[in-house]
């Protein structure tokens, strides 16, 4: 085997082992030679290529990042109409990351492990980054109003998705999924240039056949 093959071995093993003690115990209660005993590497090893504990949950960060994107986008893709596409997206990033493999880490450890000014830069790389994206489409197809701000619009949406995935475990079991997607609703038709158009039923949950919202859409 090749040292980068068996670098790349190594790494995603460690990555995939700390990610699931990260998510059973938390940053501050992981043992690093836990870790190493469970891949069959030394110590060293993982210092040697992650540097630190932190370095280490930074590369397990960035994996549950990929896994919630891919998330967001399989969600916001059961549509071909771009505006439900942002809603769609909106809610699958709360429920993405609160699926238990994520929300530990994303939610409450990032933070904290980080500090706010990594982590916001994190979030701002990752998720705001694609959202713009997306709403400059929105905005040259005459979606959004003439004076929205994009940038200001992006960091307002991830405010407020991240507010509702802090808090998405105290409406579990409560009608939790609909009320999640009416608030978002509501937040974004502020943004949207006609509220007088036509009502059209978005199917939310690939697994919930059955949760329907409805939502003002072009």
């Amino acid at each position: 085997m090749k040292k980068e093959e068996a670098t790349l071995k190594t790494t995603s093993t460690l990555i995939v082992i700390a990610r699931e003690h990260f998510v059973q115990q938390g940053f501050f209660d992981v043992s690093l030679e836990k870790i190493a005993e469970e891949a069959a590497v030394t110590r060293g090893a993982v210092y040697h290529h992650f540097k630190s504990k932190k370095g280490l949950f930074t590369a397990v960060l960035e994996c549950v990042q990929k896994n919630v994107a891919e998330h967001v986008l399989n969600e916001a893709t059961k549509s071909d109409e771009p505006w439900q596409q942002l809603v769609l997206g909106c809610v699958g990033f709360v429920k993405g990351a609160n699926a238990e493999e994520n929300r530990r880490i994303l939610l409450v450890d990032a933070p904290a492990v980080l500090g706010w000014e990594q982590w916001r830069k994190f979030d701002l790389d990752n998720s705001v980054k694609v959202m713009m994206e997306h709403l400059e489409e929105l905005k040259n197809q005459g979606y959004l109003r003439e004076d929205v701000d994009i940038k200001l619009m992006a960091y307002s949406i991830s405010g407020a998705t991240n507010e509702l995935a802090l808090n998405y475990k105290q409406y579990e079991g409560l009608d939790c999924d609909n009320r999640i997607a009416e608030t978002i609703l509501h937040f974004l038709n502020g943004f949207k240039s006609h509220l007088d158009c036509s009502r059209k039923e978005i199917k939310l949950l690939k697994n919930k056949p059955n949760c329907i919202v409805r939502g003002v859409v072009k």
